[in-house]
């Protein structure tokens, strides 16, 4: 049993040091694909490059048409880490993951004020309609509602979004702007403001979360938005989606902890559509989890960094996820290996029987002095062997239990001489 548990200690040590050894330093500069400058999602990004230089981490920006052009740049290693809206694909077989959910982005309508169904798309027909870049977020959810809910394909969509967009809404240039942003946007803030601009949602929200998974409800009291304006002036349902914080499978475990870390605090407080500490979380997420991502966010935050730098934390972190299913593995090992160790033990011993039936089967056929003596040879090299065997003091009763029955057949050997 000493023998097994050394050989399993040295498997587990084995195994953190090979990964300490091999991963211990993190990179200190990151690509990040974060949209458009002036964008919401190139704000928030901002707000990351901030707080991970903290640590002493330089956040490089990778400038994007939004969400789709993100997740093409990640997959293609153009980028480390990207912001992302809910139910963008990634490409097949792309090794990213996400590391959270971190806010809501709701589908936004706004249209010029007195303008009957803007919140319709089948009436969108002959309308100027800003509907996001190509390659933009926005730009995919509108066309993939429209395709969904089979809307006619004859309304034209103006590849426009962002501060663009709002400018020319603002402009009276454009009559409807779609826009799917966290509704504290800078370059919203204009169109909450401007009496001429009104805010809808796109209608029947419900009728589009039953056919879309990564699209939630969600909605606005009235007020929200401008308390003494009273705007909203009525509660407006809202179809959103979840913005997600993805990365490549071979981030450094150290900058997921410290992305992690920063998403907590960009992300943990309370807003218009979420209540506090809801994000950053592991729900609603359209890619799968990073693990350790996953085991971080589930876990109260680690403390650990107070007293040791934060690149060692992050692999004690990593080790815990190795570690966790390396001993449930080995756990049932203990119970078997005691038994398996114990018949091996006993089969070195129990392989001579065989030998030992077969000579006194031949004993019993042979009466001549010359066959006696042969068989009486091989008696004597299984004796040998037993004696020569190594065996822990455990077993060795099975040697020695073995001997008398060799001691029994010399004997009826000899007795057959003699007669």
């Amino acid at each position: 049993m000493r023998l097994i548990g050394m050989i399993l200690l040295s498997i587990i040590a084995g195994v953190v040091t090979l990964t300490i050894l091999l991963d211990l330093f993190p990179e200190r500069r990151v690509t990040m694909a974060a949209g458009g400058e002036g964008s919401a999602y190139h704000e928030i990004a901002l707000r990351y490059r901030n707080l991970l230089a903290v640590d002493g981490i330089t956040l490089d920006l990778l400038d994007t048409a939004g969400s789709v052009e993100n997740i093409a740049r990640l997959a293609e290693g153009e980028a480390d880490v990207a912001l992302l809206q809910g139910g963008i694909p990634a490409p097949e077989d792309a090794p990213v993951s996400a590391l959270a959910t971190i806010f809501l982005e709701p589908l936004l309508v706004f249209h010029r004020a007195g303008m009957r169904d803007a919140n319709d798309p089948t009436r969108w027909s002959g309308q100027r309609v800003a509907a996001g870049g190509e390659g933009s977020g926005t730009r995919f959810a509108v066309e993939t509602i429209l395709e969904t809910l089979d809307v006619a394909g004859d309304n034209t969509l103006l590849p426009l979004g962002g501060a663009g967009a709002a400018a020319a809404l603002l402009a009276g240039e454009i009559d409807v702007a779609v826009f799917v942003a966290p509704v504290g946007a800078t370059y919203l803030e204009p169109l909450y403001a401007a009496p001429e601009i009104d805010l809808a949602s796109i209608r029947d929200v419900e009728a589009i979360r039953r056919r879309l998974p990564f699209v939630m409800a969600a909605d606005l009291p009235p007020a929200s938005l401008n308390y003494a304006a009273v705007k909203p002036a009525t509660r407006i349902d809202l179809a959103a989606m979840v913005a997600q914080l993805v990365a490549r499978d071979d981030l450094h475990p150290a900058l997921v902890d410290r992305f992690i870390k920063a998403a907590r605090r960009i992300h943990g407080g309370r807003d218009l559509l979420a209540d506090e500490g809801q994000f950053p979380s592991i729900e609603a997420s359209t890619l799968q989890m990073n693990k350790q991502a996953q085991t971080i966010l589930t876990a109260p935050p680690s403390r650990l960094d107070r007293f040791i730098p934060w690149w060692m934390a992050a692999q004690i972190t990593k080790m815990a996820l190795l570690l966790v299913p390396l001993v449930l593995v080995l756990l049932p090992m203990l119970r078997v290996l005691p038994g398996l160790y114990g018949w091996t033990m006993k089969s070195r011993v129990y392989k001579y029987y065989s030998d030992l039936i077969e000579i006194e089967k031949e004993a019993k056929l042979v009466n001549d002095p010359a066959g006696l003596a042969a068989l009486s040879v091989r008696l004597d090299e299984v004796q040998d062997a037993l004696i020569e065997m190594r065996l822990p003091e455990a077993y060795r009763d099975r040697a020695y239990m073995m001997q008398m029955h060799i001691d029994l057949i010399r004997s009826r050997l000899g007795d057959k001489r003699a007669a």
